[in-house]
């Protein structure tokens, strides 16, 4: 039996007074979606713990069976889905090229210049990152290597500590952060030295960058200047067994988004990135088509992945994402035909966060509804609408991201006999003998 995991990001939100105090998922006309869950069972997913709002990569982590001691950092995962390597004992940072402003010698954010979208900004990058490209301070290396979009991937070496914090405050107007040393790291004068290192190539950055020649050039055409790097999501080399190894299903992963390449690649999955397109339900159909293939070349776990809600969430836009719930349902028509017609098929629809499209806050800490439908083990809740409200009364109830692969291997019969073990690592899937017992000798 095939399981296909839809993720919706951001999908679940808060009610919102735009929309009658309704959420953008239950105010938005989703009949599909209201099909599978009438055709299924249903709940909330928690992704951690309840209340704890979690970015997309650690979620997906851990929907993907993974333990949440193996996670890399995000930043591993935005250096190789963008096609980076990341030597052994290194630590990677993803770096945002920032306009500030000093109050009283405190730095300010501004902007990020991938949110304004100006061409000339991409070029204008390109050439300051080569010009702040390599630098050494406290035995540790820094090398800036441009990942497009006004990003680039920050590699340092020299034994560095991944244990440092966030320099980007998140929130234009907000002070930029200093790097400080994690108490998680044993060695904290290593980290301390890594810290203080960054702290230091971070000053000497703006330095340069403020009086770089491309910057005077800017300010004369009335353009604000990139005078900073914002930096964040420490990550080391990923060492975590591949997706068939874990789990015992050969996997793939359809998403164009370069975090989401990473996470597929550093997992051991397929993946397959369609052309983006700009219609959500477009972009999702075709999506879903690469899915369709990748079934039918013998793949049995395929991790589908739209961003649209996530998108309208994070600009504070409730009826905007109530429109982009009702484009991907569009979308979902294939997915009712295929559960009416393929018993060997299981869907799961949920996304990996709540993205709140009011208030302040980046992610939320709600309960995501989910839905699992398809094959002849699930049963068949009261259910028959699919949003927050409804999920709350399906026979799921309430379960974290780590208890969805175990549902999965359940459902589709391949879940292992607790106490039975043929294999020299613990795995949840039952594998038969690994090593077959024979005779030698005489008989």
């Amino acid at each position: 039996m095939n399981i296909l995991l839809l993720i919706l990001d951001g999908l679940a939100d808060r009610p919102q007074q735009a929309l009658g105090g309704k959420t953008p998922l239950a105010a938005a006309r989703t009949p599909n979606m209201d099909r599978l869950a009438e055709l299924g069972t249903n709940g909330l997913l928690i992704p951690l713990a309840p209340g704890i709002p979690l970015e997309s990569e650690f979620s997906h982590f851990l929907l993907f069976g993974y333990p949440s001691e193996q996670f890399p950092g995000r930043a591993a995962f935005e250096a190789i889905g963008r096609g980076f390597d990341i030597p052994r004992d290194n630590v990677v940072l993803l770096a945002s090229f920032a306009t500030t402003t000093l109050v009283e010698g405190k730095v300010r954010r501004e902007t990020i210049l991938w949110e304004d979208q100006r061409p000339q900004d991409e070029e204008d990058c390109e050439q300051l990152c080569a010009a702040i490209a390599d630098h050494e301070n406290q035995g540790v290396g820094f090398k800036l290597e441009s990942c497009g979009r006004c990003e680039a991937i920050l590699t340092l070496s020299g034994n560095p500590s991944r244990f440092i914090s966030d320099v980007d405050p998140f929130y234009n107007g907000a002070f930029v952060a200093r790097a400080l040393p994690l108490a998680e790291d044993v060695n904290q004068e290593n980290a301390e030295r890594t810290a203080t290192a960054l702290n230091q190539y971070l000053h000497w950055v703006r330095r340069c960058l403020t009086a770089h020649p491309i910057n005077v050039r800017r300010q004369q055409q009335g353009l604000p200047p990139i005078n900073f790097l914002l930096t964040k999501w420490a990550g080391v080399r990923p060492q975590v067994p591949p997706f068939r190894e874990q789990n015992g299903l050969r996997a793939a992963s359809v998403e164009h988004y370069p975090l989401y390449v990473g996470i597929a690649r550093v997992c051991g999955m397929t993946s397959v990135s369609t052309p983006q397109q700009l219609d959500i339900g477009a972009d999702l159909r075709e999506k879903l088509r690469a899915a369709d293939e990748l079934f039918r070349q013998g793949y049995e776990f395929v991790h589908v992945h739209s961003k649209a809600p996530d998108v309208a969430g994070h600009r504070k836009d409730p009826i905007g994402k109530q429109h982009a719930l009702e484009a991907i349902d569009s979308a979902l028509g294939p997915l009712v035909q295929w559960i009416e017609h393929d018993p060997d098929l299981l869907i799961v629809v949920t996304g990996d966060h709540a993205t709140p499209s009011s208030g302040s806050l980046i992610h939320s800490g709600e309960a995501v509804p989910l839905l699992i439908a398809g094959g002849p083990n699930g049963l068949v809740d009261d259910v028959r609408e699919f949003h927050e409200r409804a999920a709350i009364h399906g026979g799921l109830g309430r379960v974290t991201g780590a208890d969805l692969m175990p549902l999965l291997l359940n459902l589709t019969d391949r879940i292992r006999l607790h106490g039975v073990r043929h294999q020299r690592q613990s795995r949840l899937y039952w594998s038969g003998a690994t090593e077959v017992f024979t005779i030698w000798g005489d008989e």
